[in-house]
């Protein structure tokens, strides 16, 4: 048995990574390990306890570089697994850790490997763990050998609704087309939602009967302003805002997420580039077929439409990134409306293709062959 540190964020949070360690911590002790949890956002102040794992909290810096050592030093873990930006953590955590293994399971969102997860790569004795196959060959491109283990969703949460006509009635959606998008807005451009907004928007010219349901937080500093652009698109009243609070703060379950995946007609995820692409795996396991752009690990994930782009260049991370077209968008938006042969087989298939990232699948298959090479 080893002791593993699991860095990420607070399980009882409602972000993606928030899930991912729900997800993965219990599967891990399952394995016969002792986990324990370093959450460097939306922990409490203080040490707590989730379902019988002890959870540290963050520190000053927003990722936990501060504090991530010192937990590592009470609580003497064999390996500490970090599940964020590895550049965003930068390589100072690691020179402070003597003695103990680190396996750093980042994301890879550009083409090549970009220039800061390179600089923390080079200076840090760290493996790290590709997310998506695209990762793994933009780090073994860049010369670092690397583990692949995938994200993993439970497949016996995120299924198709058993009655999936009621849930649509319940939800006051029966008589819509739906598309969904679950995405941050963080910063201007990487999520694609000016694009993806526009061709929603030609869409719904055509035919009024489409909603879009945004899960997201539809005003953020970093990010941009979706209400504002919903309205000069004319959709204010076409679009559906989820209420980001709740999904932040951890009040929206699992259970009510996949609900909402599955009573959608169409999950869009087109960014301009992705380190993995949770929504499009969690929607697919649920029945509803998936549009992303075709670029980075979407191109792994995305078991439905590909839509061509054109490259830009992003100068802090001398990589590109891939803007997906909104012509290209606002076809396949159609072609799923009108719900024909091309739409029923993604929709059939959308659930097997997702199977690959089935958490229980994804523990026996990836982390167990991992952890014995790393450990």
């Amino acid at each position: 048995m080893a002791r593993l540190l699991f860095h990420s964020v607070d399980p009882r949070a409602g972000t993606g990574y928030g899930m991912q360690t729900r997800t993965q911590v219990p599967r891990l002790a399952s394995l016969g390990h002792e986990v324990a949890i370093s959450a460097f956002a939306g922990a409490p102040a203080a040490v707590s306890e989730w379902e019988g794992f002890t959870v540290y909290p963050g520190g000053g810096h927003r990722y936990g570089a501060d504090v991530l050592p010192l937990h590592a030093r009470h609580f003497r873990p064999d390996l500490v697994i970090t599940l964020c930006d590895l550049w965003a953590l930068g390589s100072g955590p690691f020179p402070a850790m003597p003695g103990v293994r680190a396996a750093c399971w980042m994301p890879v969102d550009c083409e090549p490997l970009g220039r800061r997860d390179r600089g923390v790569l080079g200076q840090a004795r760290v493996t790290p763990l590709a997310m998506s196959r695209h990762g793994e060959k933009m780090l073994f491109g860049a010369g670092f050998r690397s583990l692949y283990v995938p994200h993993g969703v439970d497949a016996s949460v995120f299924r198709p609704p058993e009655d999936r006509a009621e849930l649509r009635r319940e939800m006051g959606i029966h008589d819509r087309f739906v598309i969904g998008i679950c995405a941050t807005n963080n910063d201007e451009w990487r999520k694609g939602w000016f694009e993806q907004l526009t061709a929603f928007a030609r869409l719904h010219r055509r035919h009024d009967d489409a909603l879009l349901i945004a899960h997201t937080q539809p005003e953020a500093e970093a990010g941009i302003d979706l209400m504002v652009l919903a309205a000069q698109l004319g959709i204010e009243k076409a679009v559906r805002w989820t209420d980001p609070y709740l999904s932040e703060a951890g009040f929206v379950t699992p259970g009510q997420m996949a609900a909402t995946a599955g009573a959608e007609d169409l999950r869009s995820g087109c960014a301009w580039g992705e380190g993995f692409g949770l929504p499009l795996a969690e929607a697919q396991l649920c029945g509803t077929p998936a549009v992303a752009t075709d670029a980075s690990a979407m191109r792994d994930v995305c078991g439905g439409w590909l839509v061509p782009g054109e490259e830009a260049y992003i100068p802090k991370q001398q990589a590109k990134w891939v803007k997906p077209s909104i012509d290209a968008i606002a076809r396949v938006y159609e072609k799923a409306y009108q719900q024909g042969a091309a739409y029923q087989a993604k929709k059939t298939a959308a659930r097997e293709y997702a199977m690959q990232y089935d958490a229980d699948r994804v523990l026996t298959e990836h982390w167990k062959p991992a952890l014995e090479a790393l450990l």
